[in-house]
């Protein structure tokens, strides 16, 4: 009987220990590669384990399509930090909750070797985005559109996993137009590769990049609103802004996502059919 209620006692021991170790799951949508993704977010990993006394992994996808289905299906990360039409469907699918995001908002870019490249009569023109579902592409498919240029007759796409690799791309003339957002280009564009390139399109700032949470994991929802409120004014928090170059963070508004239903029902179109 004793040796019973030992190894009972050993085996709730370690059952205890390893809900207590078992780690925080931080889902960052694949806006650049994998490498990038993690050094830009370590601060935030740094903090988080800190704060909650747990380990924290960072986890992306290898494209925005997969990135989505797995937070749409609901099981896959704690944490989500992505872009704001994937923002409202885990919002919607999944029971995410927006939290917090940047107060900077993120411009879409679309850059050419070709200051003329719209007026080109060699069509039609290859454009090169990061996912048929990530933002900028989205939205620069859409001002594309509105000039005239349809997919199938003046223009086709292509989609890489990386905007690093998509700048290559255009810079080896394999691609007439790429597409990119505003602090990729500010990462990854030297002064020497700003010459080679010309601004095509560059929108007014759209919503930034959103974190979404719920209950999920042994954290509550309010206490994933508390440990963004606390990283937002912490030093790691100060260092990756300083990092990523987005200013400031802002806690979410419930009608900041609201003017996204184009963009919204677009994404659900091409994740599911």
């Amino acid at each position: 009987m004793k040796i019973r209620l030992l190894s009972l006692a050993i085996l709730f021991t370690i059952s205890c220990f390893g809900s207590q170790i078992n780690p925080i799951i931080i889902g960052i949508a694949p806006h650049s590669s994998t490498r990038v993704i993690l050094k830009l977010h370590q601060d935030l990993r740094v903090f988080l384990e800190k704060y909650f006394q747990r380990p924290v992994e960072i986890l992306t996808a290898k494209n925005f399509s997969e990135f989505s289905m797995r937070c749409n299906e609901g099981s896959y990360y704690d944490l989500i930090l992505t872009s704001p039409n994937l923002a409202v469907l885990a919002q919607k699918m999944a029971s995410y909750t927006p939290l917090m995001t940047y107060k900077k908002g993120l411009s879409t870019i679309i850059l050419s070797k070709d200051k003329d490249i719209l007026k080109s009569t060699q069509l039609p023109l290859h454009v090169v985005g990061l996912d048929p579902v990530s933002f900028p592409t989205l939205d620069a498919q859409d001002w594309l559109d509105k000039q005239g240029f349809k997919e199938g007759e003046k223009v086709e796409y292509t989609y890489t996993s990386a905007t690093d690799s998509s700048i290559s791309i255009l810079l080896n003339n394999h691609a007439d137009m790429i597409i990119i957002s505003l602090p990729n280009y500010i990462k990854l564009m030297t002064d020497k590769l700003k010459d080679k390139v010309t601004v095509i399109y560059q929108s007014e700032p759209k919503p930034s990049r959103i974190f979404l949470a719920k209950d999920k994991n042994g954290i509550t929802l309010e206490q994933w609103k508390k440990a963004l409120d606390a990283f937002s004014k912490s030093s790691e928090g100060e260092n990756h802004l300083k990092i990523t170059k987005l200013e400031g963070f802002k806690k979410m508004a419930p009608n900041d996502l609201d003017n996204l239903g184009e963009i919204v029902d677009k994404t659900i179109h091409r994740l599911y059919n």
